[in-house]
């Protein structure tokens, strides 16, 4: 992924190669009239002149400008954790305007816990209903999974003809009766007349078991807010950046998370599709979006961003999808990288008109016949030192 990275070039290097094709040509004409000029004239000095001409206006620090500076900042990333997998993204970084976040295993920990069941049906225990939600989850990546196989503890049991509603839950069959595991929409379309949500304030992720007959359980699991979650989501406000939640959790627990995290823009209960939908909204409204998620879920969304972050612990499916992968999975690295993406263009435009700077003052003084070719060799040296050492201040 990272010799992919270095192999794509963002769309201000392709500029600068652009300019600098064009340059060799005006300065071959240009050296050629220069030569025609000084040799009409008699002239004696006048392939020394050209070659000045020639020397002088060597593009290296216009060709040197943008990748050496990237590449500067490509590895103050990955020392960071932060490894860029697609060459735009540092590019697109430092313009991104509206960071949106998904929740479970992104904000928080994604370590969830079974804090509550409550058995709707007195022929059914705490001990069955964990061990049928276990069935469901078995093998399953999920987190709610990884709590409720932890609470099962252990089960050597595998539901079959296991199917999943993506953003909803899952179903199979267990002993030949069909069993479903998910939010209240998945439970609702086997069962119309049922309706039940999470007590108002319920900062918890409410998900139901139920079968054919009724509705079996209620089972509420908590995650506790990663580290740095406060200092990313804070520091990116105070930066001018708009910051929103987009999550197929339980609205109650989106809400709960963004009031602690002071986050006022919120999308809860979204499926993939809602997902998309929600991030080309706001890129038809003109926004730069940078979205960070890490489940298969996330993994359109995380395509469809301008840029996008994967966390490390995530999906292998979500990691592909991304632009940039955390792996350190400190939240607070994304604000190191979004200072770092901002410098290293500042640093990529300071070269790049430094470039043209020096090219367009040395040209006259060259073809007046003012530069000796051994000033000129210096000159375009000193001009590449130059470029190479200010890209090196990304590093710091």
């Amino acid at each position: 992924m990272l010799d992919q990275a270095t192999a794509e070039k963002p769309a201000i290097s392709r500029f600068a190669d652009r300019v600098a094709s064009r340059f060799v040509l005006a300065i071959l004409l240009l050296a050629s009239a220069v030569a025609a000029y000084w040799w009409t004239r008699g002239d004696p000095h006048w392939i020394a002149i050209t070659i000045s001409v020639l020397v002088v206006t060597c593009p290296c620090a216009l060709s040197l400008a943008t990748p050496v500076a990237m590449s500067a900042a490509t590895a103050r990333l990955t020392r960071l954790g932060l490894l860029t997998v697609r060459g735009h993204s540092i590019e697109t970084l430092s313009q991104a305007d509206h960071f949106v976040f998904d929740k479970t295993g992104t904000l928080t920990e994604g370590k969830m816990e079974l804090f509550q069941v409550d058995c709707l049906d007195r022929a059914f225990e705490r001990p069955r209903i964990l061990d049928v939600a276990a069935q469901l989850e078995y093998g399953s990546e999920h987190p709610i999974a990884k709590a409720i196989n932890d609470a099962a503890r252990t089960t050597e049991h595998m539901a079959t003809d296991i199917q999943n509603h993506p953003g909803n839950g899952i179903s199979g069959l267990i002993d030949g009766q069909p069993w479903y595991l998910g939010n209240a929409q998945l439970v609702g379309q086997q069962h119309p007349e049922f309706y039940m949500d999470a007590p108002e304030g319920e900062p918890g992720t409410v998900i139901w078991l139920a079968n054919d007959e009724a509705v079996i359980a209620r089972l509420v699991f908590r995650d506790r807010i990663r580290g740095g979650a406060r200092l990313l989501t804070q520091s990116l406000q105070n930066m001018g950046r708009k910051v929103s939640i987009l999550s197929g959790d339980h609205e109650a627990a989106v809400k709960s998370l963004a009031t602690d995290l002071g986050i006022t823009e919120v999308q809860s209960q979204a499926l993939p599709e809602d997902k998309l939908d929600y991030i080309d909204k706001l890129q038809q409204q003109g926004s730069v979006v940078a979205m960070v998620g890490d489940g298969i879920n996330d993994a359109p969304v995380l395509a469809r961003a301008q840029v996008s972050f994967a966390m490390g612990s995530g999906t292998q499916l979500a990691s592909v999808s991304a632009d940039m992968v955390l792996l350190s999975d400190r939240l607070e690295h994304l604000v190191d990288g979004l200072n770092t993406s901002i410098r290293s263009m500042r640093i990529v435009r300071q070269n790049i008109m430094w470039a043209l700077l020096y090219n367009f003052s040395a040209i006259p003084a060259a073809a007046l016949g003012f530069v000796p070719p051994w000033l000129a060799a210096i000159g375009m040296s000193a001009s590449s030192l130059i470029v190479v050492g200010n890209s090196m201040r990304v590093l710091r």
